[in-house]
């Protein structure tokens, strides 16, 4: 009984730091923006130069992210989107259907330097259909699990 449960110990410790792993590799140079309740949360982001901005719409209206000389597509609930920021600045952004949400993108250069308002990003961009992070999280805990448990009862 006590080496099965030592192999379910090492089964479990394996499967969080493939949790850790999984979730520090997919999120690590990316900060969220939810829309939800015809908001920006969290309000403004400040990122470093080469980053991506993903939002994310929580709400049952339809928003975008428009700025000067760039634009997210309308995001459904569920939509998100993702664009990297490779040129420091202040990037100023509101809904274009509900204009009195309002936020920025503060992209840190060399120093951690903001640098002034600027135009469009200069980087690529990403459209995802809306599976959120914790649920790729979770799927990567359960084959972890898995994994690890059948490593555990062979030895």
């Amino acid at each position: 009984m006590h080496r099965l449960l030592s192999r379910l110990a090492l089964a479990l410790a394996l499967a969080l730091v493939a949790t850790v792993v999984a979730a520090g590799a997919s999120v690590a140079a990316d900060k969220w923006v939810t829309t939800y309740d015809s908001k920006y949360l969290p309000g403004v982001v400040t990122i470093r130069t080469g980053e991506r901005v993903t939002w994310v719409n929580d709400d049952d209206l339809p928003h975008d992210a428009t700025g000067n000389g760039w634009a997210t597509p309308l995001l459904n609930k569920g939509d998100s989107y993702s664009l990297r920021f490779n040129r420091a600045g202040t990037y100023r952004y509101y809904c274009s259907i509900h204009p009195e949400m309002r936020s920025a993108v503060i992209v840190l250069g060399a120093g951690g330097v903001p640098g002034t308002d600027v135009g469009a990003p200069l980087g690529d961009a990403r459209r995802t259909g809306g599976a959120p992070i914790a649920l790729l999280v979770l799927a990567a805990t359960v084959v972890g699990f898995r994994v690890a448990l059948r490593f555990a009862v062979r030895r």
